[in-house]
């Protein structure tokens, strides 16, 4: 099933794909389903009636998945007093698993009761939609490195670019979020937690440790940079960084690549067990030994 702002469709047979494309590609709501493509047992609901509006706001605890992704909708819509409408009579959860791709939809203490009581496997905000930072980190760059018409002329290969670097940052949160999640303590929101929490506090003590670099060690970091950027962003607007970007942008850049770098590599454990005076040189030192194995 899928709900919006103006219904929802569900279908337990699966809603048609070309259907959905359909309403993406034309910019409709869920409202607009051609319901001649449901099955015997799907149903399309308005909220221009109580009843539709009842189906749309029930649909996540009613709908039986394999899994239940809230995308938008108002925050704490799951909490503490309502967890278990998400659960059927026997106990057992209607989705084993939230991706939450909207913020704040499930409260911490709603997320804890799921997994306590039912083993619903919740991938955090702060996991599951880091996509959209980063987007909005190059929608920035894009806006400072390149001219408007250079980017319109370019706007095709560069957002095919963002996808795929997007894809390949979602692959790595996952695989250490479940690694991690396998060798240690708690639930996986508590876990996504800690990821998010190394991650910042190393880029905070890289950020300050770069004031102390010389400039030819700085400058030996910016390709780690421009591998950061989408190919194309990059191949135009690269020589001309240092002129239209803050320097402060530019530090802070490298410091959250290095971070997110060695975070995803060695796990948060390496990064807690090193004093954090000591960060920017392992960094250094990492991304020295990466280059002498890449020249291999």
């Amino acid at each position: 099933g899928i709900a919006d702002h103006s219904g929802c469709a569900e279908d337990p047979s699966g809603l048609s794909h070309d259907e959905l494309l359909r309403l993406v590609n034309n910019n409709l709501s869920i409202s607009h389903f051609d319901e001649e493509k449901l099955g015997m047992e799907g149903a399309l609901f308005r909220v221009d009636n109580e009843e539709g509006i009842k189906a749309r706001n029930s649909m996540h605890n009613r709908i039986e998945a394999d899994a239940f992704v809230p995308a938008g909708g108002r925050p704490s819509t799951i909490d503490l007093h309502n967890y278990q409408h998400f659960l059927k009579d026997d106990g057992s959860p209607s989705s084993p698993l939230i991706v939450e791709g909207a913020n704040l939809f499930v409260t911490a203490e709603a997320r804890q009761k799921l997994f306590d009581e039912a083993g619903v496997v919740i991938v955090k905000d702060s996991s599951a939609n880091k996509g959209g930072v980063i987007t909005s980190s190059y929608e920035i760059c894009a806006a400072m490195m390149l001219s408007e018409e250079e980017f319109f002329e370019n706007k095709e290969a560069i957002v095919d670019e963002v996808l795929k670097k997007l894809r390949g940052f979602a692959r790595m949160e996952a695989e250490l979020l479940f690694r991690e999640f396998e060798n240690s303590p708690g639930s996986l929101p508590h876990v996504s937690q800690i990821i998010s929490g190394t991650i910042n506090t190393a880029t905070d003590a890289l950020s300050q440790a770069l004031d102390q670099l010389s400039a030819e060690d700085r400058r030996d970091l910016m390709p780690l940079f421009r591998a950061h950027l989408p190919k194309t962003l990059a191949d135009i607007s690269f020589d001309r960084i240092h002129d239209r970007v803050p320097e402060q942008y530019i530090k802070n850049a490298i410091a959250s690549c290095l971070a997110s770098k060695l975070v995803y590599k060695e796990g948060t454990k390496f990064i807690d067990s090193q004093p954090r005076e000591r960060l920017a040189g392992i960094a250094l030192e990492y991304i020295k030994k990466e280059k002498e194995v890449a020249a291999l």
